[in-house]
């Protein structure tokens, strides 16, 4: 009897395993800062660099300009949804590499803030269900918190995500946790929008996201006060897509 339960165990823990890793949605971001006068050039390289080796079922890059924040001026680079699986199997040809350091790297400031490893939590956002394309811009919100303030941190972005549903708001948020990078305890919603103007939704100082409406006044007094506990600071920035200088995207549903 012990047998079978273990061998029930073992093949219900690689059930579970298979099912996280399916779901897994892993990006990795970075900012290339041009060098002064040579955005041009930086646009150009990157342009040809992606046609040649990130398109069509090539490892992704997408890029969008930043109009706003302390990265102003800058491009984000984004790739993904990756599994952690697929950063340990990727091996960049020599050819990728030489034509990144002779037509993209001479034209990028070395003042760059790195790289960041971001995790994807659907059970934490807000999803379009009708999206199809990817919106032109997003404006994101970087939340900052202290350190071992996590679990607090996803119950309070879990109850926000659940009263948009309960209130079919159409404020739309994605919402992922930095992994590794220069600030690894931070989150960041991600609010996918069509047009600056539809930026009045993610850019109100009331706050809550109808949680009184949903949760009664003393919960969500509750949840505003643990969110201010948790939350040290707050960075936002809006940044626009570069198709020209993109791989190929899915459908939005597909990621």
């Amino acid at each position: 009897m012990k047998q079978i339960l273990l061998i029930f165990t073992y093949v219900l823990s690689l059930n579970l395993a298979i099912g996280q890793d399916e779901k897994e949605q892993v990006w990795r971001v970075w900012y290339m800062k041009p060098v002064q006068g040579k955005a041009q050039n930086l646009e150009k390289g990157l342009k040809d660099h992606v046609a040649k080796h990130h398109g069509e079922d090539q490892w992704p890059e997408y890029y969008y300009d930043v109009l706003s924040g302390p990265n102003y001026g800058s491009l984000m680079g984004w790739s993904g949804p990756h599994t952690w699986k697929a950063f340990d199997e990727r091996v960049r040809s020599q050819a990728d590499v030489d034509h990144w350091n002779r037509y993209v790297a001479p034209y990028v400031d070395n003042s760059s803030t790195g790289t960041d490893f971001l995790v994807f939590h659907p059970e934490l956002s807000h999803r379009d269900p009708n999206r199809g394309a990817w919106p032109p811009i997003f404006h994101l919100s970087w939340n900052y918190t202290g350190p071992g303030t996590g679990t607090d941190y996803m119950e309070v972005a879990k109850a926000g995500a659940n009263a948009k549903r309960r209130t079919r708001s159409e404020n739309y948020h994605h919402i992922y946790h930095v992994a590794s990078g220069s600030n690894p305890d931070a989150w960041l919603y991600e609010y996918p929008v069509s047009s600056m103007e539809e930026l009045k939704k993610s850019t109100g100082v009331g706050g809550g996201g109808g949680w009184e409406k949903v949760y009664g006044k003393e919960k969500a007094e509750k949840m505003q006060k643990t969110y201010q506990r948790v939350v040290r600071w707050r960075m936002r920035e809006i940044i626009k897509e570069r198709k020209e200088l993109s791989s190929p995207q899915p459908a939005m549903n597909e990621t």
